[in-house]
This record gives C-alpha cells, structure tokens and sequence, in this order.
C-alpha cells in the first residue's frame, strides 16, 4: 500500500508515518517547509511541500486533524480518492488490537511512553514523533481531547490523567471540557482516572490518587513512590510524574505485568523529547519542556526547585495560542514569575486561529516580563551555576538548540 499523510511533520502524524514505514509500506506526506522535531532523521520517507506535491489515484490518503479543511483535503474528496481522517484511520488500521488510550490535559505523552515501555506486546503511538513496535497484540494510543478526537476511539482500556480546563478556541466552556471526558470514559470498557483530579464516578472506573476516597491510594516522596504495598524509584522527580507512574503502574498491572519488571523497565526509563529535556554544559543545566499551559509550568517549576533547590531559576517561555494565552493571562503570569527570572520568546500562533500582533503586545505588555533576543541569550551564556528552561509548545526548541550550540562554542 501507498499511504500519502497530509500534515506528515505533525507529532501524531509523524509517529504513524513511522509505524507504517516500519510495517512495509510506501510512505509519502506533505506539510510546510520548515523542520519540526517530530520528524528528524527520517529516511525512506519522501516529504513534499504544499508548492511542489503530486497527488494521484494510487495513493490512500491520511488526513491529519489539522488539515481537515484545507484546500488540498477539499481536493483529494473532490477528484473521489481514497482518504480517512487520522482517527478513522486508526480505527480501521489497528480495529484487531486491544486498545489503550492515554487522555488528559497534561501527562499524555509521558504515560503513553511509560506505558509503552512496561508492556512487552504492543505497537505504541507517542505524542512526540516516536512511536514503538514491540509485537501486534495491543495498541497504545495518546488520545488527544481537541475538538473531541478521542471521541473517535472505543478503547478497551482508557486513562485519564486530569481533567483542567484547555482548548478555549473549541471548548466554549469548562463544562463542555468536563463533559467530553465524562464522554469518553463512557465510551471505555475500563476506565483508570486520577480521582484527584476528576470527579467522575462509575462501576467500570477504577480511581487512583493521594486522597484516601480513592480505589488504589499511593504515597509519593521525592522519587519515590509506595502503591499496593510495593515501593518502586523512579527516575523523574516531582510529584506530577508520580501520577503519570501510578496510571502506567495500573495498566501493566491489568495486563499481567510483574513487579519486578515494572522496576526494570522504570529504571531505563527516559523521557519523550521536549519532556524536561536536560544538557549539561560547564556549569549551566539548560531545559527544553513542551509546557503551554500554566498547570504545566508550574509542575515544570516544581520539579525543577525539588530537584535544583539551590539553583538559580530562569525561563524562557513560548506562548502557544493566543486564546489560551488571552483565558488564562493572570495564570501564566503568577507561574511564570515563579521563576527567578523569565523572558518572552514570540508568541506561536497555529494553524488554528488568525495571527492578532495588536492583542499579542497588549498581553505580553500584561505580563511584564523581557523578550527574549539576542541580547538577552549572550547575557545568560555569561552565568554560571544556573538551571535555564526552554519552555513552551511550538518552535522554541529551535532557540534551545542555538542556544546549546553557543554554550558549546564557549571556550
């Protein structure tokens, strides 16, 4: 088969380019030029640009959840091609798996890795580029809630990690946020929620947290976490991660995993890219982290003051979306200035919303705090014996890079 992805460079979308390469498929896509860490080091893959693509018959096309209504998605339903959306897709692709999917506002890539790692026979889609293949019974999926993708999916097993209000362009209110987990879980043969964080309630749902009213109660102390009377050490440190643990230590346990195999498994355990990435250079710590909201940032923050007491705090935050910079700007503000110092990188305004220069500097004049420029990148390469995070969800790893590259040119 010849599979041709629309929005190939995107995390989800690359990470099924991938899968299907790996499975003997031709694979062909097009997106926008510009390079995305989702899609590095990719041979035998052809991407085109939306200027120069050759579409025809023979290929069957995935339409990526952002390119939904574009010209080119118009086209190929025009001309009568064969085409699924990508949830369809999947549905069709993996209908033979028993499914697992990961949802919440925050954790999603991590559990799906960690998950994806504690059980042997599975073929996992990751939410940052990667995927695994390691057998063909079960299918691990990050399940994204926006404009109610996840609604697409039955799975056999669902997690929900937290439920905190996101996606204000789609989700008019908290409560349609609310109701559409409640949906999917619904929609879930088995459920595993954070009771923590979600209210929902229902005889197919299992519960986990701190809080005693929970089905399974776990305590947490720094890297350390006591569940079901074992104790396991984790390699991330914060208390967020021990939740995303919990849930992937629940699924592993409901598919037969031994405990110590769970351990094993943790020990080797390494994080998605851009999930509190860490390089080391003379005496700085430098940090990408994917974290776009302010319950992120400041999980972010905490884990990083938990595990640097010492340090001196800086970041450089990318705000992703101007609707959720706009909702929620006193959030952003009171976390951000948590650190010691913060810098405004430019504001990453996606496929999905007009670009407003005019409300972009009425909000970061809101927030108060310096850009980030060249200026400003020389100075900080100056400190010593600091931590420096590069935080936020569109292109601001490429200002990570640059900026590893100049601490590395530092004699």
């Amino acid at each position: 088969m010849i599979y041709y992805l629309i929005g190939i460079k995107g995390a989800a979308m690359g990470s099924l380019a991938k899968i299907l390469y790996q499975a003997g498929h031709i694979v062909k896509g097009v997106d926008v030029a510009d390079d995305f860490y989702t899609f590095e080091n990719v041979d035998g893959i052809s991407i085109e640009n939306f200027s120069n693509m050759k579409l025809g018959k023979s290929y069957f096309y995935i339409i990526g959840n952002a390119f939904q209504n574009h010209s080119v998605t118009n086209y190929i339903q025009n001309m009568g091609y064969k085409y699924l959306n990508y949830p369809l897709f999947l549905t069709y692709y993996f209908k033979n798996r028993c499914w697992i999917c990961i949802s919440g506002t925050h954790g999603k890539t991590t559990t799906t890795k960690m998950i994806s790692d504690l059980i042997p026979n599975n073929t996992s889609l990751i939410g940052d580029g990667s995927f695994q293949i390691k057998g063909k019974d079960n299918f691990i999926l990050e399940a994204c809630e926006y404009k109610n993708t996840f609604l697409n999916y039955h799975p056999d097993i669902a997690v929900i990690l937290n439920v905190d209000y996101d996606h204000i362009d789609f989700f008019k209110t908290r409560e349609d946020y609310y109701n559409a987990f409640v949906q999917f879980s619904k929609q879930s043969k088995l459920c595993i929620i954070n009771g923590d964080e979600f209210s929902y309630r229902a005889d197919h749902v299992i519960t986990f947290g701190k809080k005693l009213n929970n089905d399974v109660v776990f305590q947490y102390e720094k890297g350390k976490v006591t569940i079901l009377n074992k104790q396991f050490y984790l390699p991330i440190i914060g208390e967020k991660f021990a939740y995303d643990f919990v849930a992937a230590y629940l699924v592993a346990k409901i598919m037969n995993e031994k405990d110590y195999k769970i351990q094993q498994n943790m020990d080797g355990f390494i994080m998605p890219r851009r999930r509190l990435e860490k390089k080391e250079i003379h005496s700085q710590i430098v940090i990408c982290d994917y974290a776009h909201h302010p319950n992120e940032i400041k999980t972010v923050f905490e884990a990083l003051k938990e595990e640097y007491k010492a340090k001196k705090l800086i970041c450089i935050f990318e705000p992703h979306t101007i609707t959720r910079l706009q909702s929620f700007i006193h959030e952003f503000k009171t976390e951000l200035s948590k650190f010691d110092c913060c810098y405004l990188y430019g504001l990453f305004s996606s496929a999905r919303e007009a670009h407003n220069l005019v409300l972009e500097r009425k909000l970061y004049k809101c927030l108060g705090f310096q850009n980030y420029d060249y200026h400003t990148q020389q100075q900080l390469s100056k400190l010593k014996d600091v931590v420096i995070c590069f935080m936020g969800a569109g292109t601001i790893d490429s200002s990570y890079d640059a900026y590893l590259k100049l601490l590395q040119n530092i004699k």
